[in-house]
């Protein structure tokens, strides 16, 4: 049981699975939480392979700051803790390999529709149906550094409030089947050892060459892309060994878009290559 009731409910369950043969996943079960990531975060000697999911979140999060909807029992809000080896640089890709983890999942259960839209959003009918939110969160003593990957998949929901209404979807509403949140965890969790596997073992060619396959705005996408300080179009020319997207404007430069806001401009008669 957690007793910061202040903050946090009860713990429902936990349970500890090996899925590889490095990787055992701690999974904590709650009730209702402010945010997976931000309860993930406070635990700070829990070992790689934690994972936080949630019936309920109440400040849900994506990027930018953006709330996430978590209404209960509709979704799956799920974070996980890597501890990846001192001095890699290619912690980026941890995102897509997220996003290979969270689309197969999806194949796998038979919903064909899955596009992946650059960073880190997975789309169906070209409606948001998982985000995916990576962030570090310190060091530990030796120099490690902590990375919790959190994701939200709508599994379950009928409808959606505005302005949700226009632009998210849900397995159910794609499908007509429902499916239980821990079901589909654990099937994400298999996916996810064996990426990540991929990724510890510097399979960097891999990962981008599968998340390439796996969606329409790889390349050949015409795009807006709103940064920091400015906007642009273009089509998409693939990534870049580090996972950013190259986006050739309409003046002929390509440019190397390490973040911002990706859009599609008109719709592609084409759908991403899948494969089983």
């Amino acid at each position: 049981m957690d007793t910061r009731r202040g903050r946090w409910t009860v713990v429902l369950g936990y349970r500890s699975v090996r899925i590889s043969n490095f990787m055992v996943f701690h999974i904590s079960h709650l009730a209702i939480v402010d945010s997976t990531n931000t309860y993930l975060k406070s635990l700070v000697d829990a070992p790689e392979g934690t994972c936080v999911s949630a019936d309920e979140q109440t400040a849900g999060r994506g990027r930018q700051n953006r709330n996430w909807h978590s209404a209960p029992g509709e979704g799956l809000y799920l974070s996980i803790l890597l501890r990846p080896p001192r001095g890699r640089t290619d912690l980026p890709l941890l995102s897509l390999t997220a996003a290979i983890a969270v689309a197969e999942t999806f194949l796998a259960i038979g919903l064909e529709k899955i596009d992946l839209k650059w960073p880190n959003d997975l789309l169906c009918s070209e409606r948001k149906i998982c985000g995916i939110l990576v962030e570090t969160a310190g060091l530990n003593q030796g120099g490690s550094p902590r990375v919790i990957v959190g994701i939200g998949v709508n599994l379950n929901q009928r409808a959606f409030p505005p302005p949700l209404d226009t632009t998210a979807t849900s397995l159910l509403i794609e499908s007509g089947a429902a499916m239980g949140a821990a079901t589909f965890r654990d099937l994400l969790l298999e996916r996810f050892s064996e990426w990540y596997d991929c990724w510890r073992e510097e399979g960097r060619e891999q990962i981008l060459t599968r998340w390439t396959a796996l969606s329409s705005y790889a390349t050949g996408r015409e795009v807006s892309v709103k940064l920091e300080s400015e906007s642009l179009t273009g089509i998409t020319e693939g990534l870049n060994r580090d996972g950013a997207l190259l986006v050739r404007t309409v003046d002929g430069d390509l440019r190397t878009i390490i973040a911002g806001e990706v859009s599609r401009l008109r719709p592609v008669n084409c759908a991403p290559k899948k494969e089983a």
